[in-house]
Order: C-alpha cells, then sequence, then structure tokens
C-alpha cells in the first residue's frame, strides 16, 4: 500500500494507494492497519476494511468488535 501526505490548493492531502494484492486481502477478512504517525502526523490508528457489501463490512466489524452494535442500513429515498 502506497502511504503519503502532501497539500493541494484545497488543503493538506492523505493518500492511500492500493494494489490488487491489498484488495485480495481486504475481501478475504485481512484488514490493513496503520497509524497515521508513521507519516508525521498526530497519532491515530486507521483500519480500512472490505466486503463485498456494507452489510457485510459491518457483520465482520462487529464479529471482531470494532463495531458495538449491529449494523442498520440507512434507508434512501
Amino acid at each position: 500500500m502506497i502511504k503519503a501526505v502532501g497539500s493541494t490548493g484545497d488543503g493538506p492531502l492523505l493518500l492511500l494507494g492500493l494494489s490488487g494484492e491489498n484488495v485480495t486481502r481486504l475481501m478475504a477478512d485481512e484488514p490493513i492497519r496503520f497509524d497515521l504517525a508513521e507519516l508525521g502526523l498526530p497519532p491515530m490508528v486507521v483500519v480500512i476494511v472490505g466486503g463485498r457489501t456494507e452489510e457485510a463490512i459491518a457483520e465482520y466489524l462487529h464479529k471482531t468488535g470494532l463495531l458495538a452494535e449491529p449494523y442498520t442500513p440507512k434507508e434512501t429515498t
């Protein structure tokens, strides 16, 4: 994964680039985890997860304890 910080005319920029292998791992319930401090930013853990649907992602997050409440999709009109 490519991680970089920079700036644009609109302000600060955090760039994350995912490879095909990264996406494969995300879809296999292998989250990517890193700390923004690695990039010289204030410390904060970032976790990137993937799944076929938002419901599948939420189920994984709930199962692993990263999401306390079960996911309820928002109704759209």
